[in-house]
């Protein structure tokens, strides 16, 4: 089952589909699609993805005001306090008004992507960190945030809720772990085999047995089908190879984002699980490119569409897909110095101190070289100034020098990436088109959430920063 969702399709028939008129977008959308790329980015509707940090509510790189949402936490009310409940690391649902950086939420809805034991305490294989969790494979990165602890304080036995992005493998990429004292458990996923005789399905490597469960009323002639997306609950137990659950509940589970409305604006963040001849899939949500659709950031491009790569979309939601007006990659850090410091799989770089970059297996590109090689990384944002490299390329005997990140703060001309703060006065500045602009121009451009860059020297140990540019 998890093959036939997961099939890719070769890239010549993509490019071939994406290189076509912007006359799909008529036919799979109507006017909305079509005033959102002529007009920007935003409109009523849903945003799906990551929490990255708070003032207001900081999704998929827009700061939106939660003030007046509605909150729930898996079903129930949200808890009273700030931002109902909702922490950093969580993936949510917003439902609310979204213009080009800002928006205003109606409601938040969080879900868990699974809680229980945790069967396999925290191993690492090529760089990368899993859990075993009632069956199902937890990937631990420098992205992913320990609510109550840390990575190393996860023992075999502990009872976790996961939040984070299911991949093309159905391994879920935590952006969100807590330790529970709670013995509650629940699994969210594609069942991937169903006896009606024993009645039990799996779900990846967990058997689950619903002889006494209640079905809920939502599964077609009460009985589990392979293929549904379901959440089951009950009591768990870890096993030698294979995990089991005898459930007391199985019902059907909106799967990523759930429903949506015809023609509402949407922005969905996940990784690609199949290639097609018009796009892709992000789970099951079917994902339209056209002509017209940018690809961001600007050294990215279609060939960047991959399996397995994770990306967030905007867009407009007809006929069951959404039709991309915007890809942005979520690999939008970008580093370039000398190496300062070499520790296992972790590195730090001249001029920028207090940014630790890991590796994994994952990780393309050269190898780190030893201390004073100059190299360009691309990574993702992980908490505490740490980035998860994506991408290395050696530039032997360079001295350009980047910062290129999410903005934290701002006071004044001065401006904090990653921990960095940059001085922006004396600078030479460009708007997001890449047009001149003066610095009152800039600064008055710049919010928690922007993606800036920094271009510069590297004058070792320093780096002297001469120009600042706003990013897509």
């Amino acid at each position: 089952m998890k093959n036939s969702r997961h099939k890719p399709v070769r890239w010549f028939t993509i490019l071939g589909s994406i290189l076509t008129s912007v006359a799909v977008l008529s036919s799979c959308g109507g006017g909305t699609v079509a005033s959102i790329l002529v007009s920007g980015i935003g409109g009523t509707g849903i945003s799906y993805g990551t929490v990255l940090g708070f003032g207001s509510i900081l999704v998929n790189g827009r700061h939106v005001d939660d003030s007046g949402a509605s909150v729930t936490l898996d079903g129930n009310p949200g808890d009273g306090s700030e931002h109902g409940g909702i922490k950093q690391g969580m993936v949510v649902k917003v439902l609310g008004d979204f213009s080009a950086n800002t928006g205003t939420a109606t409601a938040v809805e969080y879900r868990d992507n699974l809680e229980g034991p945790v069967c396999d305490a925290p191993a690492t294989v090529d760089g990368i960190r899993t859990l075993r969790v009632l069956g199902q494979t937890v990937i631990l990165d420098a992205t992913t945030i320990v609510d109550n602890g840390s990575i190393d304080s996860i023992l075999a036995g502990d009872i976790v809720e996961v939040s984070g992005l299911p991949d093309d493998q159905e391994r879920i990429q935590a952006s969100f772990v807590e330790i529970k004292t709670s013995t509650e458990v629940e699994v969210k996923g594609f069942v991937d085999m169903v006896d009606n005789g024993s009645q039990m399905l799996t779900i990846n490597a967990l058997d689950v047995n619903f002889n006494t469960a209640l079905i809920d009323n939502n599964i077609p002639g009460n009985m589990p089908a392979v293929g549904q997306f379901v959440e089951v609950k009950g009591a768990g137990a870890c096993g030698a190879t294979r995990d089991a659950l005898t459930a007391t509940k199985v019902e059907l589970e909106a799967e990523g984002a759930g429903a949506i409305s015809a023609d509402a604006y949407v922005e969905v963040e996940g990784f690609i699980t199949a290639l097609s001849a018009d796009g892709f899939k992000i789970g099951e949500r079917e994902v339209l490119t056209t002509g017209s659709t940018r690809i961001l950031p600007e050294d990215f491009s279609v060939t960047d569409l991959a399996v397995g790569a994770k990306v967030e979309v905007e867009g407009s939601f007809a006929n069951g897909a959404l039709t991309a007006a915007k890809i942005s990659f979520r690999r939008n850090v970008k580093l370039e110095s000398d190496v300062l410091s070499v520790n296992g799989n972790s590195f730090t770089l001249a001029g920028l101190p207090g940014i630790v970059i890991t590796t994994n297996s994952e990780t393309d590109g050269d190898p780190v070289p030893a201390t004073g090689g100059h190299i360009r990384v691309r990574g993702i944002e992980g908490p505490n100034n740490t980035v998860l490299a994506t991408r290395i390329d050696s530039k032997p005997g360079d001295t350009d020098a980047f910062l290129q990140a999410a903005v934290d703060a701002k006071v004044g001309a001065q401006v904090t990436v990653l921990g960095i703060v940059v001085d922006t006065s004396g600078l030479v500045f460009e708007d997001i088109d890449e047009i001149p602009v003066s610095s009152q121009q800039f600064l008055d451009l710049v919010e928690p959430g922007t993606l800036v860059k920094f271009k510069g020297i590297l004058q070792v140990p320093d780096i002297v920063f001469e120009e600042a540019e706003l990013e897509d």
